[in-house]
């Protein structure tokens, strides 16, 4: 037996001694017409699937009132009380008073881990075997918690963390497409140069950044440890020191930061020639402040690749150009799995999970993310620099034409966090470039989330139908994912700093949700049932509002369900009315709403950071774990 039909067998030992002058019925003997009332009445948002069993206390038989047991919680209604309802894990202790009265007449108090206590005291129903029932369940839901048993990652549906990391990861690959861009361009090459030696001198633990994307003049392409330098990729050593001087090499050196030479970075092949050119300028006295001819070697920085290394860079198919992609794609990577295993192990803890599992379930989900955030980065990157980018420019600036000059600024300086912000025509031209960087990545990451559909289809694990269900599924999500995290960038910039961050997660996790998260079934569920008057209009602000804050505060299906169940106690007409009188009804919406959200929150089990050793324990237990899962196949 399953574990409905074993709770099903448990209620049966009690639920006749329960009973007094009522039907009760059990498991699937319930009449469906019953449910319907009950649910109507007092059981909104029932899942049938679960019910065990109806101790119906009407005298026709209605339904309309009664005890409605299902296998996470129990519906109650009592004469002049409202509708009550106890989650067995809720429950801390349970307690009989008036004990000197018959069984009928009996209390039965109901204390819940929140400190709040819940009284039955109808006399239609036998107290001792409820108390009873409600201990065994209670008791079931704690040894779940306690159990240990193999993760079936297959399983597991961390649609939002998932959807919240692959933002994040196609976030970067498109701002890195961005960057790449200039690539393309006749000094492609020295762009390549510039952000290969960047990305080089940070992976050996140097505090590198690019700052000459300002196109400031005779400023810095960029800082290392501090250090202004200048990158200069010519063919000759003697050309890579001239263009550092005014004239054509005639003249005064341009490059001065604090009053000092800047170091200029030339080709590891052309190094030795380079500082050969500089210390004759400097014999000629070209060079403000400097004298002595030994300096040179202090203003020519050698670069950590060649002439011919930075060309290769710069196209698609070389060894250097992979090599370059697959490093940025890492880093794509590890910023992709850590949202993605952050989210899904708070989440886990918080839908009772225990901390060895949760960690597991986390490191499962980073790790799919992360590969495929790898695997998108390498392959747009490859794509762009194989000539897609260009052909996609018309399409582009079509779009940015249509949005305008405000629109396209709005969007851009989203992605300029800690850069002077851009308007006219440089933020249109912008815009475009982050447009096709878009539709890359977009596009590539819909090719590798579906190919494990196309495989299956072909090894006949599912039908053509299911193929096209989950391809459209695959595209909605991403759509609505990387929609999101443009939305809430551009949303976020006016707070510096926190704008990609917040956008790509928010916005990952609310695309996640639309296309069918656990909180916003059961917002639909239950809340369009909880009320049926001429304030429709109002409980569908409302409904909108809950979706959005299910998705911001990461409410799991049962945390969403107990949060509706408080706004059904708080919310009446008055506040109907005040609501439909407000200025601004989402905003009164949300205040009504963030109160009862954030006391269910508080309730959460605190989550601390995961320490290093964790994850990779993690790690660890979760290759063991799908390598035993791959020797029972075979």
């Amino acid at each position: 037996m399953g574990e409905h039909e074993d709770k099903v067998e448990i209620l049966g030992k009690y639920l006749s001694a329960m009973t007094t002058a009522y039907n009760y019925h059990l498991g699937k003997n319930v009449p469906g017409k019953k449910l319907d009332n009950a649910e109507k009445s007092f059981a909104q948002g029932l899942d049938r699937e679960k019910v065990l069993g109806f101790y119906d206390v009407t005298v026709l038989g209605s339904g309309k009132k009664g005890f409605l047991f299902t296998d996470d919680k129990l519906y109650a209604t009592e004469m002049f009380e409202k509708n009550k309802k106890i989650w067995y894990d809720d429950i801390k202790e349970t307690w009989l008073y008036n004990t000197n009265k018959k069984d009928c007449d009996r209390g039965l108090a109901v204390e819940l881990i929140d400190g709040s206590t819940v009284r039955l005291e109808d006399y239609s129903i036998n107290k001792t075997p409820l108390k009873k029932f409600l201990d065994e369940m209670k008791d079931i839901e704690s040894n779940k918690k306690a159990e240990k048993s193999r993760i079936k990652y297959s399983e597991r549906n961390n649609t939002g963390a998932e959807a919240a990391g692959r933002g994040l990861g196609n976030f970067n690959t498109v701002n890195n497409i961005f960057e790449e861009e200039k690539f393309h361009s006749r000094q492609g090459h020295g762009f390549a140069a510039e952000r290969a030696n960047n990305l080089y001198d940070k992976m050996t633990g140097h505090d590198a950044k690019i700052v000459g994307d300002d196109n400031a003049k005779n400023g810095a392409d960029r800082i290392v440890d501090g250090i202004s330098i200048q990158s200069k990729y010519c063919a000759t050593g003697n050309r890579c020191i001239n263009e550092c001087f005014e004239d054509e090499g005639r003249g005064a050196f341009r490059y001065m930061a604090d009053g000092k030479p800047m170091q200029i970075e030339v080709p590891s092949d052309k190094y030795d020639e380079a500082v050969k050119a500089m210390e004759e300028k400097i014999r000629r006295g070209q060079v403000k402040g400097i004298t002595d001819p030994n300096e040179a070697k202090n203003i020519v920085r050698k670069g950590h690749f060649t002439y011919e290394q930075a060309r290769n860079i710069a196209k698609s198919g070389t060894v250097e150009s992979l090599t370059y992609d697959a490093v940025n794609g890492t880093i794509v990577a590890t910023s992709a799995f850590g949202v993605t295993a952050v989210i899904s192990f708070a989440t886990s803890i918080w839908n009772g999970e225990d901390f060895n599992d949760a960690l597991k379930i986390a490191t499962y989900s980073g790790l799919k993310v992360g590969g495929t955030a790898f695997i998108t980065s390498v392959l747009a990157a490859q794509l762009s620099k194989a000539g897609l980018n260009s052909a996609l420019v018309g399409s582009s600036e079509a779009i940015v034409a249509m949005m305008g000059p405000k629109a396209s600024a709005v969007l851009i300086n989203a992605f300029r966090v800690g850069s002077k912000p851009i308007y006219g025509a440089a933020a249109m031209k912008s815009a475009a470039k982050l447009l096709r960087g878009n539709a890359i990545t977009a596009g590539v990451t819909f090719v590798v989330l579906s190919s494990f559909d196309v495989a299956n289809i072909f090894r006949g694990r599912i039908s053509g139908k299911q193929m096209f269900k989950n391809m459209a599924n695959t595209a909605a999500t991403v759509g609505a994912g990387t929609g999101g995290w443009i939305a809430g960038a551009a949303i976020g910039s006016t707070i510096p700093g926190i704008g990609t961050l917040v956008g790509t997660v928010v916005g990952g996790v609310a695309g996640s949700l639309a296309a069918g998260a656990a909180a916003g079934k059961a917002t639909n569920a239950v809340l369009g049932n909880f009320i049926e008057d001429d304030a429709d209009e109002m409980v569908d602000i409302i409904q909108d509002v809950f979706k959005d804050m299910a998705s911001e505060y990461l409410l799991s299906s049962k945390e969403a369900e107990k949060c509706v169940d408080r706004l059904r106690d708080e919310l009446d007409g008055k506040k109907l009315k005040d609501m439909f009188a407000s200025n601004d009804r989402k905003k009164y919406a949300r205040e009504l709403m963030t109160s009862i959200i954030e006391r269910q929150t508080k309730k959460r089990e605190l989550i601390h950071e995961l320490t290093s050793d964790q994850m990779l324990f993690g790690v660890k237990e979760v290759l063991e774990d799908i390598s035993d899962m791959q020797e029972c196949m075979e």
